[in-house]
């Protein structure tokens, strides 16, 4: 019964978000504007898997991101993906590991030296949509509420996956310096969720069989997350040098927390500082 409440609760904020937006987009009397964004940075950080290790391994990498906004009104639109890949320094990766290994054609045992393989993956995929509630000059501040998609993907020998459903809520402040520099700050935190994640590294036996009968049937080895057993932050600050009237340059600064506690005795720790360069595309 809790479980239908909670699933029934997501389903009425969805409704709600995507009727205002659909509200909003079809309003031809309001003025909507199109940006997108396409940008390149460098995230600093670190996370602990503790389903594969309770080893913290830091993660020092690229980070790919585009995104695109439509204002319409007073409604902001907000769809961004994000990706990097790493190899991540830990002890695991710069100690070989020994395994004892056998000849079937000679039937003698032998000794074989091999180093961990390890990569992380990160994969993001969020939409956003904010409510202008103060615009005083030129300071515009909104709130809203977000859906999200993550998936965090370690691979050693074994994989380790853990993918998120999310909603929460946002907000989002932009203030325009003078014609060509403006400033846009947003924040928001999941509160409600659907995530599955294998309790410990490897290709679990369910898992597999759900796989190879009907890959959907993944889903029902999900657990409902709320603040008791998963906490995350997003934060956000981009500058904004506006070339012409359809071309702007940047830099922005993003820092993401999470701590996902499912299962209980083996979390996943993830935080990351990502400092970026974008282009902006205005119509």
């Amino acid at each position: 019964m809790k479980r239908k409440n909670i699933l029934t609760f997501l389903a009425l904020i969805l409704a709600g978000t995507l009727s205002l937006g659909a509200e909003d987009i079809s309003s031809s009397a309001k003025k909507t504007t199109f940006e997108i964004n396409l940008s390149l940075g460098w995230t600093i950080g670190a996370y602990k898997e503790t389903t594969f290790s309770n080893i913290t391994q830091s993660i020092v990498s690229p980070h790919y991101g585009l995104e695109a906004k439509i204002k319409s009104g007073n409604f902001l639109h907000t769809i961004t993906a994000d990706y990097f890949f790493t190899k991540p320094s830990s002890a695991m990766t710069e100690t070989a590991v020994v395994y004892k290994n056998y000849d079937p054609v000679s039937g003698e045992t032998y000794y074989e030296a091999s180093s961990s393989p390890l990569s992380f993956h990160k994969i993001s995929l969020k939409y956003d949509l904010n409510y202008t509630i103060i615009k005083n000059g030129n300071l515009d501040f909104s709130v809203g509420g977000n859906f999200m998609c993550k998936a965090f993907l370690q691979f050693e020998h074994y994989p380790s996956i853990t993918g998120i459903l999310c909603i929460g809520p946002t907000c989002a402040m932009s203030y325009k310096i003078n014609d060509r520099n403006s400033i846009f700050v947003s924040g928001g935190f999941p509160l409600l969720g659907y995530g599955v994640r294998p309790p410990y590294a490897g290709c679990d036996a369910e898992l597999m069989k759900y796989a190879e009968e009907d890959f959907l049937k993944i889903l029902t080895l999900g657990n409902f997350l709320s603040v008791h057993n998963y906490q995350s932050l997003l934060l956000s600050c981009d500058y904004k040098l506006k070339a012409t009237n359809w071309l702007s340059t940047g830099l922005g600064l993003d820092f993401e927390y999470a701590r996902i506690a499912v299962p209980k005795d083996r979390p996943l720790y993830y935080v990351d500082g990502n400092l970026r360069t974008f282009i902006s595309f205005n119509f």
